[in-house]
């Protein structure tokens, strides 16, 4: 992982990936482990509550890792106050959501009551959980993309190590919260570590290395992350909530044979948004150093990502669906194959959105984005809603695939574009010729007219600097009219 630890993209997306991927391995066998050492009710009652903190901080971090990919690398000498300022705000967020759950009586089934032990530490976890998600993006941000599957790692191995200590000889007192704390006491150390080593030795040398930076715009920064913000919870609804329509609608046992098809699906998506995320904070660095010919390069790699993650994945779920399936039993495999085929096919589209949106991110321009997901994601549930009675599980997958193809190819002229656009950038104009003294022979040029003059009409190309003639008026013309560098 050394070789691609910075500034690039392929090392950025693995890091990403890599670390969800383990984190959910650990995390699966904590549970395991969990109701080998304690008592059913209370891995039920305490499942709950990390569910219960898992989406309070959901909400709570804000979706900041976008906002940071985009402006903390160009942010210089205000690094610190943009980080610090998202952890207020997330943490404010965090404590108001918490008190607000708390007293409306929400936890009920966490069976908390009036033990203000046991609520000060669902407290603690919902406000460290929300950090903890938004420094992924601080350190994607600096760099360090590297270090974000270690803190996962480091973080999930710890709560399967405590989960024995807490279960075995511990006091009645504690008992009780052992495993909620065998779940937020690792999480709060690795938070509260991992922010040191950002505040004390990443932050100022990016500091330094940003010196020349430019001043950010609040409003510009706001503006961005509100609409951040909107398009998270879009797409978490969108994630979320068509298994809960299924088993509303068709019942649990549907329910079941739809839900791992989905998953599938929104894993395969969860790592297009992975790799989306690592080129815009690679490209915004690019962006910082006036690099064009790294940005552009970042911009390749990122399109064969998401080409091979998209294509590839999409033909292999479209294909071998029935033979996925069927290792999970025969009525999975009857009921499952056809909507795994149908969002295996949406992958391609899915791919093109993702990737229009890392544009729309450079671009800081991410209102219209967040209005024609929202477009996208209603028209999808709705249909999924209508249809379901009538066309069974065959409904949410055919209503997922005709909604991303339409937004799919409403967005690709606009992508292709950009692309265009974004590689075909101009070389730096020659210097201008020195005039001459009137009077003055030309004696030192005149052997040599015609040499100078093949020379001057025909320069050497450099590698990774397109040829000025391949810079057309029109891809200048749509590169100056962004308002970035784009």
């Amino acid at each position: 992982m050394s070789r691609h630890r910075r500034g690039s993209v392929v090392g950025t997306a693995l890091s990403l990936m890599t670390s969800t991927v383990l984190s959910a391995v650990l995390t699966f066998g904590f549970w395991i482990a969990a109701a080998r050492f304690f008592e059913p009710a209370a891995v039920g009652r305490i499942s709950a509550g990390v569910a219960s903190i898992t989406l309070l901080a959901a909400v709570a971090q804000l979706n900041l890792h976008s906002m940071y990919g985009r402006f903390l690398p160009g942010a210089g000498a205000r690094s610190a106050r943009l980080v610090l300022g998202g952890y207020a705000a997330s943490a404010l967020t965090a404590a108001g959501l918490t008190a607000g759950y708390l007293a409306l009586g929400l936890d009920g089934s966490l069976m908390l009551g009036t033990d203000t032990r046991s609520r000060w530490l669902f407290g603690v976890g919902v406000v460290a959980t929300a950090i903890f998600l938004i420094q992924d993006g601080v350190l994607t941000a600096l760099g360090r993309a590297a270090a974000v599957p270690v803190k996962n790692v480091v973080s999930a191995a710890g709560k399967l190590a405590l989960l024995p200590a807490l279960a075995v000889g511990t006091a009645e007192a504690v008992a009780g919260d052992g495993l909620l704390l065998a779940w937020v006491l690792p999480v709060v150390t690795v938070m509260l570590l991992w922010n040191a080593w950002i505040m004390i030795r990443l932050v100022p040398a990016h500091v330094r290395a940003r010196r020349g930076a430019g001043p950010l715009r609040l409003r510009e920064v706001l503006r961005f992350a509100s609409a951040e913000y909107v398009n998270g919870i879009v797409t978490n609804v969108v994630a979320f909530l068509p298994p809960l329509l299924v088993t509303h609608v068709a019942g649990a046992v549907t329910g079941a044979y739809f839900y791992l098809p989905w998953v599938i699906g929104v894993s395969v998506t969860t790592m297009l948004w992975q790799t989306v995320t690592s080129f815009v904070a690679e490209a915004s660095t690019a962006e910082a150093r006036g690099d064009r010919t790294r940005l552009a390069g970042q911009l390749r790699r990122t399109a064969v990502m998401v080409a091979v993650v998209a294509g590839g994945g999409g033909i292999v779920l479209a294909a071998a669906a029935e033979p996925l399936l069927w290792v999970l039993g025969a009525e999975y495999a009857a009921s499952g194959t056809t909507p795994l085929r149908l969002i295996g096919l949406a992958l391609p589209f899915t791919g093109v959105i993702v990737l229009y949106a890392g544009f729309a991110a450079m671009e800081k321009r991410m209102w219209r984005m967040v209005a024609l997901q929202s477009a996208a994601a209603a028209a999808f549930l709705g249909a999924t809603w209508f249809n379901l009675p009538h066309q069974g599980l065959a409904a949410p997958a055919a209503a997922h695939l005709l909604a991303q193809a339409c937004l799919g190819l409403a967005l690709l002229p606009g992508l292709v574009t950009r692309i265009r656009a974004a590689v075909a950038a101009p070389a730096p104009a020659a210097p201008a010729p020195v005039p001459r003294p009137a009077g003055t022979a030309d004696s030192t040029t005149a052997g040599t007219a015609d040499s100078t003059a093949d020379s001057t009409t025909e320069p050497p190309r450099r590698i990774g600097v397109p040829h000025p003639r391949a810079a057309t008026p029109r891809a200048e013309a749509l590169t100056s009219s962004r308002r970035s560098t784009w």
